[in-house]
Formats: structure tokens, C-alpha cells, sequence
């Protein structure tokens, strides 16, 4: 497994201690860096480029939100994954849309947190389950009060593409499942984001899930 680079923004010191200590305790997940605040955390990943960058929401002068869409908009490479207390919506749905690929809750399990953190360095999008449900209903009212997304500009096999990305999955396991390269799968999302006019994985995942595209018959199942 590849070493992964993660930088730590949260504005208290003792949290970011002891998650410091319980990570450099685990295999492959090494901490670049500490942020206290957002300005500081789009800065060191200037300098540091992580790989995964742990965010907290509610930090002084630059909220996490923000320091997430500073970052994927000049650095969208840097996987960002929130790290919070906030069960709120409009925070879930704020990160989503500003380019985070991840939301966990501070109090899910540790181990739950570890392999977030690898799943989302490996490109893949994650959420906390007591958030997922919120996140399902938002989509399902978007659905009602918004025309369906126009998926007509794909062809087949950037729709099974999509299709994988809004259920989760990342480049390689996309890859795999496609009996394609990695570097094929990650052309192929780079050609759906530039053809629907996306900034991200995220709100690609988003777009085929208000679509239905998520819900529809495996395309590649009939080949």
C-alpha cells in the first residue's frame, strides 16, 4: 500500500494531538501537517500537497466549507475528507458541494475513520451512515423540485462510468470492474465532468444521483 500524506486541519490542539498519535500508529498513513484554522489549512496544503487533507467544519477565520472549495478549486487533486461534530444538513450538504469527498462524525468508531481515510486517498467518496440518510433525502426532494439532470451528452460507457462514481467507487475499483486502466477510468470521469460542466467527483456523484442514473439497471452487467 502506498504511503499516504495527511494534513490535520482542526483549530483544537489536543484533538489534533491525539489523532496525530492514534494515526501514526497505523500502517501506510503519515501526518504531514497540522492546521488550526482554514487559512492555514489551504496553505499548508500548498506547500505539503497531501494526499488527504482531515477537515473540521467550525474553525476561526476560514470555515472548513470554504477551505474545502479554496483547495479543490486550485489543488483538486487534494482528496478532502470532514472530520466533524456537525449532524447538521446544511453543513453535510455545504462540504459536499465544496469538493469534500468524505463526512465522518468525530465519534464514529476510530477504525472507521482509518479506512475512510484510505478509501478516499484511493478516490472513492464515503459518509458517516447516520449522515447518508439525510444526504438520500436531500437528493430525493432535489428530485421532486428540479427537472432531471441532462445525461444525454454521455455515451454508454462514460454513463457506466458515472454510474460506478455515484455509487462510491473509486478509479481503480472502476478499473476493475470495467476491464479498463486506471488511467482510462480516470479519463473517462475527466470527459463526464468537462461535458456536464462539473468542478468534481463529488457533484458528479451528485448529478447522476438527482439523474437516477445510480439506480438503474449495471450497464456492463449485459456485456
Amino acid at each position: 500500500m502506498d504511503l499516504i500524506k495527511l494534513l490535520i486541519a482542526d483549530d483544537h490542539a489536543i484533538f489534533r494531538l491525539g489523532l496525530r498519535e492514534f494515526l501514526g500508529r497505523k500502517r501506510a498513513i503519515r501526518v504531514v501537517g497540522e492546521a488550526s484554522d482554514g487559512n492555514e489549512a489551504v496553505e499548508m496544503a500548498r506547500n505539503l500537497r497531501p494526499d488527504v487533507v482531515l477537515m473540521d467544519l467550525w474553525m476561526p477565520n476560514c470555515n472548513g466549507v470554504e477551505a474545502t472549495r479554496r483547495i479543490q478549486a486550485e489543488m483538486p487533486e487534494i482528496n478532502i475528507m470532514v472530520l466533524t461534530v456537525s449532524e447538521n444538513e446544511p453543513d453535510l450538504l455545504g462540504a459536499i458541494k465544496a469538493g469534500a469527498r468524505g463526512y465522518l462524525l468525530k465519534d464514529d468508531p476510530p477504525e472507521q475513520i482509518v479506512q475512510a481515510i484510505r478509501y478516499v486517498a484511493s478516490g472513492g467518496t464515503i459518509t458517516s451512515p447516520r449522515m447518508a440518510s439525510k444526504l438520500l433525502d436531500e437528493f430525493k426532494r432535489s428530485q421532486h423540485s428540479a427537472p432531471t439532470e441532462d445525461l444525454s451528452p454521455l455515451s454508454e460507457r462514460e454513463l457506466e462510468v458515472l454510474r460506478l462514481v455515484a455509487q462510491g467507487e473509486s478509479n481503480k475499483e472502476i478499473a476493475k470492474k470495467l476491464t479498463i486502466s486506471d488511467n482510462t477510468a480516470k479519463t473517462h470521469l475527466r470527459n463526464i465532468m468537462d461535458k456536464l460542466h462539473l468542478a468534481n467527483r463529488t457533484q458528479a456523484a451528485a448529478f447522476a444521483t438527482k439523474s437516477g442514473l445510480s439506480e438503474r439497471e449495471d450497464i456492463s452487467s449485459r456485456h
